[in-house]
């Protein structure tokens, strides 16, 4: 019967460990010789178990099985013939490329909704991607007698871990932010966070690494009248809050409007009153005083006229120096635009009558 001679693994790669046997005959799937070749890929490792104890780990390579490679195995098996003689042995390949091909899902569960006091169904799916850290843990914790070990496989075995985590943290997350089950979408990012350290620590023991653990989306399960219902409702009550936000917040970006509007009429109309024929600029700095118009338009105006009036009180022989000088001070309050054309000329008007 022939034996045979190559070792190696090409199948897809999904599978993360692959139990390599003859296809000439079932009853010697395990029986190997020395001299045959082994072909290991990169990204895998291939353990040799005799006995239910693992003796042999060979790195990516070409290997060709000898006393010399295979130590403990040659020991415990105790070739003849120079190691011509078949013996038994069993040879797994390990796949330690991360893999993204795993996905989990929730079956529904009931989440009460806070408003309307009716349970809804929730659910989640998402992705997961793992690595194999430690291939003797690995195969020693999980493996067992089985042959093959796809993504699909480690899903199903850690479908309870999985589940049982999520849901928790579903539930705790939204306890701890009042939300409604119809508002988890908005917590998929921390959902998924917190969920791969918990099941990233359960899968460490088994010698695996979570590389990656998504949550696609939280949705709610609606098939039932009264849960169409209560979304329905609840999306109503969320647009017009929407709007109400809305409308405050424009009613405040226009309450600042106004304040800005009232500013400029309140320091116009100062500013038109200051020596308005009379000259009492001191009763009209008392009224921008009590308004809080403590602008520089104002302020300029008001200092202006208030050393106007003092010096016509005490120093009458110097009125008109004061007076050309105050002129002065208009025509670059014009220049700069603080005073339009028609002020301008009310004023040189009336300054030019107190040079008569």
């Amino acid at each position: 019967m022939a034996i045979l001679d190559v070792l190696k693994y090409e199948g897809p790669n999904d599978v993360l460990v692959w139990k390599w046997r003859s296809d000439s005959s079932s009853s010697r799937e395990n029986q190997l010789r020395m001299g045959s070749q082994l072909i290991v890929n990169e990204s895998q490792e291939a353990c040799f178990y005799k006995g239910g104890k693992l003796l042999d780990i060979f790195n990516p390579g070409t290997h060709t099985l000898s006393s010399k490679n295979l130590p403990l195995l040659s020991s415990l098996v105790g070739l003849v013939y120079g190691g011509n003689s078949p013996f038994s042995a069993e040879v797994y390949f390990v796949n330690k490329a991360v893999s993204m091909d795993a996905k989990f899902g929730l079956v529904p569960f009931n989440m009460l909704e806070p408003t309307f006091k009716v349970p809804i169904p929730v659910s989640c799916r998402g992705s997961f991607a793992i690595v194999v850290q430690d291939s003797k843990k690995f195969l020693t914790k999980i493996i067992g007698t089985l042959k093959d070990f796809d993504t699909e496989s480690l899903s199903n075995f850690f479908q309870g871990v999985i589940i049982e985590n999520v849901k928790s943290t579903i539930t705790k997350i939204s306890a701890e932010q009042k939300l409604s089950p119809l508002e988890l979408e908005s917590i998929v990012l921390e959902v998924g966070l917190a969920v791969k350290s918990i099941v990233n620590n359960h899968l460490n023991e088994y010698g695996i690494e979570l590389k990656l653990f998504n949550i696609e989306s939280i949705p709610v399960i609606d098939d039932d009248k009264r849960v169409k219902d209560v979304v329905e409702q609840f999306q109503k009550i969320m647009s017009e809050d929407l709007d109400e936000r809305m409308r405050l917040k424009r009613r405040a970006e226009n309450l600042e409007v106004y304040k800005v509007e009232r500013s400029f009429d309140t320091t116009e109309k100062a500013a038109e009153n200051i020596g308005g024929g009379d000259g009492d600029a001191g009763g009209i700095l008392g009224t921008m005083v009590g308004l809080g118009m403590v602008n520089p338009i104002a302020e300029q105006m008001g200092n202006m006229m208030s050393k106007n009036t003092a010096k016509d009180d005490n120093k009458p022989k110097d009125s008109n120096e004061e007076t050309i000088k105050l002129l002065k001070q208009l025509g670059s309050l014009k220049e700069e635009g603080i005073i339009s054309d028609e002020e301008f000329e009310l004023k040189k008007k009336e300054l030019l009558e107190k040079l008569k």
